[in-house]
């Protein structure tokens, strides 16, 4: 079982180097997960069209596949602490949970009124 941690990146994005160094880092530290990490410019006629396709608008842009969960995305440098998770969600280590937006965490704090 492989993860990949594709990396957009651009040569004149001053953020992309930490974000590729983050992704590469923590592709080391889980070696044994067999981690991989492919980095892709979107300068590159290729590397554009697929960035377009994944809804990529701005780099570094970082996606996350495994065999347990299609595909993971982060906009920037995401803490080293949720792309080691995602790792694991896409080796089915851990279940992914999706976030609750600020108007859901307002209703569950607001008393039930029955009408």
């Amino acid at each position: 079982m492989t993860v990949t941690i594709e990396i957009f990146t651009s040569p004149t994005c001053p953020h992309c180097p930490p974000a590729k160094k983050l992704a590469l880092q923590v592709a080391k530290e889980r070696a044994d997960d067999n981690v991989k990490v492919v980095e892709t410019s979107i300068m590159t006629k290729e590397g554009s069209e697929k960035a377009q396709s994944l809804g990529v608008f701005g780099v570094p842009a970082i996606f996350v596949k495994g065999p347990k969960f299609d595909r993971m995305g982060f906009r920037g440098l995401p803490p080293k602490q949720k792309l080691l998770d995602s790792i694991d969600i896409g080796l089915g280590k851990k279940e992914w949970k999706e976030s609750k937006s600020l108007l859901q965490s307002i209703k569950e704090k607001l008393p039930k009124v029955k009408w």
